[in-house]
């Protein structure tokens, strides 16, 4: 009689939590389906932030190499203008054929002709002054550009168009027979700059203004050095080179 009654009473309790029971389990496969798309969803977009973060890096050395190349350029343009202004400045050749320039050299003597300094202002910002000093030079002023380089390089010092400011100063210096300085310069261009792309042209410029100065010992050391550290430099500058060893007897 009790089992009978015992037995009675455990069906119905099965009865009663079957379908909280299958309920239960069903909210169980739904919750775990839930956390598996969650988990699938945090890979996604883990792998998302780390490919934006690529891109983002590609674009950062991407930029950099377009402002490099912009540099380059505009070295390459002002470089262009430069020779070109020299020629454009040079004097008309004489009934031999040769040049009728005192000293040979038309920027020096563009130099000789060139006024007295008034006001230089330098821009506040590292482009817009150094185009400001260049535009001196542009226009054969080689007394205010030599003034404008020189505040250039005093307020500017770390700015990538600042090796070729130094180098133009001392080409200044160079053209207007103060060969002293225009040593100072070049030697100041090597030690800072060593990798410039107009390295060698320093060493070029610095041998001439020693063998200038009759410093003839220190002038070849120089143009040997020069040789040396860059036997792949412009045609142009080793013949430049060839040159001015000759002409002081280098050995």
């Amino acid at each position: 009689m009790r089992s009978a009654r015992f037995l009675a009473v455990l069906g119905s309790v099965l009865f009663l939590t079957g379908p909280a029971f299958a309920g239960t389990k069903e909210r169980l496969e739904l919750l775990e389906r839930e956390v598996a798309d969650l988990r699938a969803a945090a890979a996604t977009a883990t792998q998302s932030a780390l490919k934006l973060a690529e891109m983002e890096q590609q674009i950062q050395m991407l930029t950099g190499k377009v402002e490099e190349l912009t540099n380059d350029l505009d070295q390459a343009n002002a470089r262009l203008a430069s020779v070109t202004a020299a020629l454009s400045g040079s004097a008309p050749p004489s009934p031999s054929g040769g040049p009728t320039s005192l000293t040979g050299d038309p920027i020096a003597d563009r130099i000789a002709e060139s006024g007295a300094p008034g006001g230089v202002e330098l821009p506040a910002y590292p482009e817009a002054a150094f185009n400001y000093a260049y535009s001196f030079l542009l226009n054969g002023d080689y007394t205010r550009a030599e003034t404008a380089f020189e505040l250039y390089l005093k307020a500017f010092p770390s700015h990538p168009r600042t090796p070729d400011a130094q180098f133009r100063l001392g080409e200044i210096y160079l053209a207007s027979g103060a060969n002293a300085d225009a040593a100072d310069a070049f030697i100041a261009h090597i030690k800072k700059y060593p990798n410039d792309a107009r390295a060698a042209e320093a060493y070029l410029k610095l041998g001439t203004a020693f063998s200038r100065m009759q410093q003839t010992a220190e002038a070849c050391k120089v143009f040997k050095t020069m040789k040396s550290k860059f036997p792949n430099a412009a045609q142009t500058v080793q013949e430049r080179a060839a040159v001015e060893m000759t002409k002081i007897g280098c050995k």
